[in-house]
């Protein structure tokens, strides 16, 4: 009787290790000490695509797109509770119309009447909103909703009409 195994190999190192790669110095700066480290002795941190964090540009730390006002940030917590509202079927949904475009209105309605297993676990009660500038009178908004135990997300694009004030454009449900 013959007996077959199969052996498997370690995969191969695609990416030098962090120390390995001299990081150049940032424009203005001078080289850090030697080895590649601050002079604290902690190695430099290098972004990667994978690292979570994002890159910061000089166009947004300099100011060029507005930073949120209340006004905005107050108008996107009164439409995220108002969609959650709705969701859970608190609210009726053309209560939306003067928040969220037409379309967006049906898609709410639509997601109310349909029955989700998110639902059972409690009440929709909002945490967290951020705002992010992404043209001067358009924001992207994020943030999160509990039910019960769980943690889901929302999302929206707001923009600044310029007869009907702020409007969401575009809402994602998680």
């Amino acid at each position: 009787m013959s007996e077959s195994y199969t052996f498997l190999s370690r995969v191969p190192r695609f990416e030098p290790a962090a120390g390995d790669v001299p990081t150049p110095p940032l424009p203005g700066r001078s080289a850090a000490p030697s080895g590649g480290r601050h002079a604290s002795g902690r190695g430099r941190h290098r972004s990667s695509p994978h690292s979570g964090a994002s890159p910061r540009t000089a166009t947004t730390q300099t100011g060029t797109l507005p930073l949120p006002s209340p006004d905005v940030h107050r108008f996107t917590e009164q439409a995220f509770r108002l969609v959650l509202e709705v969701l859970d079927r608190r609210r009726n949904v053309r209560q939306l119309r003067p928040l969220v475009t037409p379309s967006l209105v049906d898609v709410v309605r639509t997601l109310a009447l349909s029955e989700s297993p998110a639902r059972r676990l409690g009440v929709a009660t909002l945490v967290r909103v951020h705002l992010r500038a992404v043209e001067p009178c358009a924001f992207e908004a994020f943030g999160t909703y509990g039910r019960g135990p769980r943690i889901f997300v929302i999302a929206a694009r707001v923009e600044q009409q310029s007869d009907t004030g702020w409007t969401v454009t575009s809402l994602v449900i998680g």
